[in-house]
């Protein structure tokens, strides 16, 4: 059955949730278990890039030879997931204020959701699971799929299309960085920028973003944004 109406893709962390703290440790975890790097992350402005993408400058920032980096990739990968579905019921993420509400709204609304996240997919859902929100969605683009953020906003739409029969362009890109806005650009598609995230409002107008709004809480207000265009 073809779906022509509105399709929002949403980003998970800093946009749907916050408090995602295994994550982090499931990524030291996997760093030092094959690359014997005892390296955080806590220098790097990781918001809105894709675990592979962080782990990459990570590894490079480090000094790992290239080759290295390259054999145990992904096996440093797969350990990561591993140990965060291991450890995800000790975590304590929580769905951002006006999230629940606002995602009823739009599954009564018709509206189809899918995610852009730079999180590998399995810990992505592990996550949207422990917030409680993640039977609101059951396709889009992931860190596994891609390094690039753009790849993954063009995932998303093909899952959307194949998965569901798609064909509408009322299309948005809803995340809390630069980056979200970006990878939506060579698709021209609408975004909405939220400052519950790293960035500030005024940070995000910088970016171009059609809307930017504080927090997801007003529900009314994304709604007519949705429905406006």
């Amino acid at each position: 059955m073809a779906h022509n109406g509105i399709l929002t893709l949403f980003d998970i962390d800093g946009t749907l949730v916050r408090g995602a703290r295994c994550h982090y440790m499931a990524f030291v975890h996997a760093v030092s278990k094959f690359y014997g790097m005892e390296e955080d992350i806590s220098g790097i402005n990781y918001a809105g890039k894709t675990d592979p993408q962080i782990l990459r400058e990570v590894l490079e920032l480090g000094g790992v030879p290239e080759k290295l980096i390259n054999e145990n990739f992904q096996d440093c990968l797969d350990y990561m997931i591993q140990d965060y579905t291991a450890n995800v019921h000790r975590e304590n993420v929580m769905a951002l204020s006006g999230v629940n509400k606002l995602l009823d709204k739009l599954k009564n609304n018709n509206v189809l959701l899918g995610l852009t996240t730079g999180n590998l997919e399995p810990i992505a859902y592990a996550k949207l699971e422990r917030a409680g929100i993640d039977d609101y969605f059951s396709f889009g683009g992931f860190g596994s799929d891609s390094p690039k953020r753009p790849c993954l906003v063009e995932k998303a739409l093909e899952r959307a299309r194949k998965l569901h029969g798609y064909q509408g362009d009322q299309i948005f890109v809803i995340g809390d960085t630069p980056r979200d806005v970006e990878a939506a650009k060579p698709f021209n598609l609408s975004t909405i920028a939220v400052a519950t995230g790293s960035y500030s409002t005024q940070e995000l107008e910088k970016t171009g973003a059609d809307h930017v709004l504080e927090s997801l809480t007003d529900t009314d207000t994304v709604m007519k944004i949705i429905n406006k265009n």
